[in-house]
């Protein structure tokens, strides 16, 4: 009987150490994005978001190239954009 109670222990000691390294540590924010009670909220973590913010940054802009037709003679009834390029 006392062996059987030691072993359980270790089971419960090892099974809780499992759940509870699989669960994120507070604090967590929840943003509703549907209507009540459909249960469309969106779960956030402001530590993961810190080190994904880099990731998810736009990449710079490619550089617009002034020479080539100018958008006066390709678009005919855009009078503004006569002199910039269509690139532009």
């Amino acid at each position: 009987m006392n062996s059987i109670q030691r072993i359980l222990s270790i089971a419960a000691l090892i099974g809780s150490t499992f759940v509870l390294t699989a669960c994120e540590r507070p604090p967590i924010e929840s943003v509703q994005n549907g209507f009540r009670g459909t249960g469309m909220a969106m779960v956030y973590n402001p530590r993961t978001l810190e080190a994904q913010a880099e990731k998810n940054e736009a990449p710079a802009g490619i550089p617009a190239d002034p020479n080539g037709p100018k958008a006066g003679a390709v678009y005919k009834n855009v009078k503004v954009l006569g002199n910039l390029s269509v690139a532009h």
